[in-house]
């Protein structure tokens, strides 16, 4: 169904819950490599990261459809059942299809409520909670992730097929400022502690990065298995990842600054 021909208002049906999973992670946590290792699977749907204004399937075209229709839809009132309706207008319309949407950390505040009071936990994630939907929450630790990003910021290296299929800019080493690195640190931590404390285990499920991979860089058997059965699906998924490390050094040989930062590893949050 193209995105103009979607129907206003959709419900989500009880016999689809099992049809919608949220994937949700920080930004250069892995979360894109390991989204297309879920979407390998023949059932999955990949909708993309649903709040970046790129994504032709995403919740911002949606929205805009709908105030299109109706201007009075901009109110903030009405936030929460147009994200409903737009969750429940990705299901596949093959009644088999499961599909994937992708949530970054950054974005869990870009549904809201009309009364919310401010540094209150994000009202997208009760939505969630409430509707019984599944969650699949990849963690990383909050050094490397953060660091990872603001090299990509940087230096503009940010995906590289595993096939070398792209050229990426040059490597080039840069510097870093602690009081960022340390301060992003921590808001992270806050976002994936509010994530696993949002959802009880049977309708979350978080994994570590830093466990996803095999020796050889694929995507651990057992991993895969513990997704299959989550999601209520045979294990068909793609271990060999899409995707290359961008960082593939040691992190001293990257940021010129690096020990001035590399008691953070390890500080506590």
């Amino acid at each position: 169904m193209k995105q103009k021909d979607r129907p206003a208002h959709e419900v989500i049906r009880e016999e689809d819950l099992g049809r919608i999973v949220f994937f949700m992670g920080g930004v250069r946590s892995g979360t894109t490599v390991f989204r297309r290792m879920l979407a390998s699977h023949p059932r999955v749907r990949d909708r993309g990261e649903i709040f970046n204004s790129n994504n032709p399937q995403g919740f911002f075209k949606y929205l805009r459809e709908q105030i299109s229709a109706d201007p009075d839809m901009v109110f903030p009132e009405h936030q929460n059942k147009i994200f409903l309706s737009y969750v429940a207008s990705l299901v596949p319309k093959d009644n088999d299809g499961i599909a994937l949407l992708d949530i970054k950390y950054e974005h869990l505040n870009l549904v809201h409520d009309a009364w919310q009071l401010p540094f209150t936990n994000p009202p997208m994630l009760r939505l969630i909670k409430r509707s019984q939907l599944k969650v699949v929450h990849l963690r990383r630790q909050h050094f490397y992730s953060v660091l990872s990003n603001l090299v990509a910021v940087q230096t503009g290296r940010y995906h590289k097929p595993a096939d070398d299929s792209s050229k990426l800019p040059e490597k080039r080493p840069v510097a870093v400022e602690r009081a960022l690195v340390l301060s992003s640190m921590k808001k992270r931590k806050r976002a994936a502690d509010t994530v696993d404390s949002s959802f009880e285990d049977g309708q979350r499920l978080s994994l570590d990065y830093e466990g996803v991979f095999d020796d050889a860089g694929d995507f651990q058997p057992a991993v895969c298995e513990r997704l299959a059965t989550f999601l209520g699906v045979d294990d068909q998924f793609e271990r060999q990842p899409a995707l290359k490390k961008v960082i593939d050094e040691p992190l001293s040989a990257v940021i010129t600054n690096y020990e001035e930062i590399r008691d953070l590893e390890s500080a506590a949050l």
